[in-house]
């Protein structure tokens, strides 16, 4: 990304996106500058944040939150199903159900854009969402993967984003349809302290340049594995 950090407030009422280009060092517990304190932030390793959010009960262990990640254009994400030796391919737009708490890595691939790329996402869910019964999988958590993120990634860069559910007090009218909208801001800011002022943090997405090692599995790339849960002939979700 072009970008040292981004804020990408989704055009949906439901939903927005902070975004923030990655450091070598990860920091303390900050006061936002909405005088808030966030006891952590978006450098934290992965798994940390879910873990927190699971001791303090945003979700039960066995929750599966279904999650919709949507390309630039076309291409194919692969979940893996509790470890690199169960992949399954979905054509993107693909969705899945995640646990609450857990690490995921996802493949991304086929993408016209870069060809013969193969990118490694992560998505670490801290919160669920709460739709009318029966109709979870009519109503998962957008994750938009971007063409500058990619390229980012193409060059050995780091991008993370914290997906929220906005607070509609917080929401003009007017920007409740139409394109995502995009807010820089310093790198020295904790994203997940302005997505929870914005509303409640749901996700965090990292995605770089990183690939695993094919003849050396690193247990750290990969994280413990956690079940995924498919459902076939999902119908498109609602904004």
């Amino acid at each position: 990304m072009s970008r040292a950090l981004q804020a990408f407030v989704a055009a949906l009422l439901w939903g927005g996106l902070v975004c923030v280009g990655n450091t070598a060092a990860w920091a303390q517990g900050t006061i936002s500058g909405h005088g808030r304190y966030v006891p952590i932030d978006q450098y934290v390793p992965p798994g940390i944040a879910g873990q927190m959010a699971l001791q303090a009960g945003k979700a039960t262990p066995d929750h599966f939150q279904p999650v919709r990640v949507k390309l630039p254009t076309t291409g194919t994400v692969t979940f893996f199903d509790g470890t690199p030796q169960r992949p399954v391919e979905l054509a993107a737009p693909a969705q899945a159900g995640l646990l609450v708490g857990r690490m995921y890595r996802l493949r991304v691939t086929d993408l016209p854009e870069f060809p013969g790329g193969e990118f490694y996402p992560s998505i670490e869910l801290v919160d669920r969402l709460h739709p009318p019964p029966g109709q979870a999988e009519r109503f998962p958590v957008e994750i938009e993967l971007f063409p500058e993120e990619f390229t980012g990634a193409d060059n050995g860069r780091m991008v993370t984003k914290v997906v929220y559910l906005e607070q509609p007090n917080l929401v003009l009218t007017q920007h409740l349809h139409g394109e995502k909208r995009v807010t820089d801001l310093a790198p020295s800011q904790n994203a997940l302290a302005e997505a929870d002022f914005l509303g409640r943090p749901i996700a965090i997405v990292r995605m770089g340049g990183r690939t695993p090692d094919r003849n050396a599995p690193d247990w750290q790339f990969w994280g413990p594995g956690a079940p995924i849960r498919i459902t076939t002939n999902v119908t498109n979700p609602q904004p």
